[in-house]
């Protein structure tokens, strides 16, 4: 009795499985994921340019339906914290990697400096293989 419902459970679990697996999840990995790799700060400090590359799908004609990646910068010197905020709207979603480039404006005085700083992502798409969801904690980064 034990042995059938061993048996049983593996089987519903491999069943399950590969009813729910998408037929291109063999050659590439569903899901949101997002990089940095360099913080270029804006004149005056009123922004920071944030590169990298997010990676998500792979869906049908590989664009998702809709979705967005926000992004943050934090940097705290001398006591004082100054956060930025920025924004991404995938056009592919194809399951390679793509560069993006997104300005992040400050919303609080005196503006980013030079120096170390953190950066976070969060955000989903949505096309033919349902919703794919991404995060990004708090990440050191440098501000050139």
């Amino acid at each position: 009795m034990r042995r059938t419902l061993t048996v049983l459970a593996v089987s519903v679990l491999t069943s399950s499985t590969v009813l729910l697996a998408p037929a291109s999840a063999a050659t590439a990995v569903a899901g949101l994921t997002v990089t940095a790799r360099s913080a270029a700060r804006q004149a005056g400090g009123a922004g920071v340019t944030l590169t990298g590359t997010y990676r998500c799908g792979p869906f049908s004609g590989g664009v998702p339906d809709r979705g967005v990646i926000d992004f943050t910068v934090s940097q705290t010197r001398g006591g004082v914290t100054v956060n930025g905020y920025g924004y991404l709207e995938p056009a592919a979603c194809d399951g390679a990697a793509h560069r993006y480039t997104v300005e992040v404006t400050a919303v609080s005085e005196p503006g980013f400096r030079r120096g170390p700083a953190k950066w976070s992502a969060s955000g989903y798409v949505e096309g033919d293989g349902g919703v794919q969801n991404g995060f990004v904690p708090p990440t050191p980064i440098q501000i050139r």
